[in-house]
């Protein structure tokens, strides 16, 4: 068998590529928001008188904490299941991105990674009292084996 052969024939345990990842989240996303009319979720035109700051938007804040870069999705929807935040976060080793998510309070968050971790909440903060900010900020830390959801304000 020459070398050519072997490698036709060697099985391939890469890692699934970004370009079908993508097209994996953008099939969950579109998903979530089949049959919704109005376009995104988000500030009513009831909701315009914002006098006294407190709908600031939350953010949606991503850590990987393993030894290797990694792509992390994560979409949030509304109680209706409405997307709210959708994104892929590329980072690399040991390092934290954040982006501004939503003013409106979320009800789910699910996180994802191409090689199969991944974890689905409902958002249910309940932080200290000093943590007076609504709604709270989003956080998620990437491990090896599993993701951990935090809130911030």
């Amino acid at each position: 068998m020459t070398a050519a052969d072997q490698s036709a024939t060697t099985e391939r345990n890469d890692p699934p590529s970004r370009r079908r990842f993508l097209a994996a989240f953008g099939a969950v996303a579109s998903a979530s928001t089949a049959g919704c009319s109005g376009g995104f979720p988000g500030r009513s035109s009831d909701d315009s008188d914002d006098s006294d700051g407190d709908d600031d938007p939350n953010e949606v804040i991503v850590e990987n904490a393993t030894a290797s870069a990694a792509e992390i999705a994560v979409h949030v929807t509304d109680a209706d299941g409405g997307t709210l935040f959708g994104h892929v976060f590329a980072l690399g080793p040991e390092r934290i991105a954040s982006r501004e998510g939503t003013e409106v309070t979320p009800a789910r968050i699910r996180a994802f990674t191409p090689t199969g971790v991944s974890h689905a909440w409902e958002y249910d903060p309940n932080l200290p009292i000093e943590f007076e900010c609504d709604p709270k900020d989003v956080g998620l830390t990437l491990r090896e084996d599993a993701v951990e959801p935090w809130y911030d304000c």
